[in-house]
């Protein structure tokens, strides 16, 4: 149970990688984009593509508040993420370290038990054979 609630902590750790990746590439695009217009208003000799580029700036500004702030709050989600993966794998070694340690009991115990048996019969045998010999 306790490797299920880890793995479901990864995945939900992946994902917000995921989604990192996706703005990423959408800040990547939104930088590319600026990159063009702004060839395009020095290239132009009319000058109107440098007009409209005062709008497009404008909108630049915004979006790249807009990636910004969300960028903030994912790399929160992901920080918030990888310490419920920690928690989570903590627990789940601490189940498999109690576990493995009560089985070592239990085999410990198995084998007392068993050479307690064991030294009984080796007892009868030896009390027998000196029977035997001493009658």
């Amino acid at each position: 149970m306790k490797k299920f609630v880890v793995d479901e902590a990864r995945r939900a750790l992946a994902e917000l990688y995921g989604h990192e990746a996706e703005l990423t590439r959408r800040e990547q695009a939104l930088e590319a984009g600026v990159r063009r217009e702004q060839e395009i208003a020095s290239a132009d000799p009319t000058g109107f593509a440098a007009m409209s580029y005062g709008r497009f700036a404008e909108s630049v500004v915004r979006d790249r508040a807009r990636f910004a702030d969300a960028r903030r709050k994912l790399e929160a989600m992901i920080a918030e993420q990888q310490d419920a993966v920690a928690e989570a794998f903590n627990e789940f070694k601490t189940v498999e370290i109690l576990q493995r340690n009560r089985d070592a009991r239990a085999a410990a115990e198995r084998a007392r038990k068993e050479q307690i048996v064991l030294d009984e019969v080796a007892a009868v045998n030896h009390a027998r054979r000196h029977a035997g010999a001493a009658a």
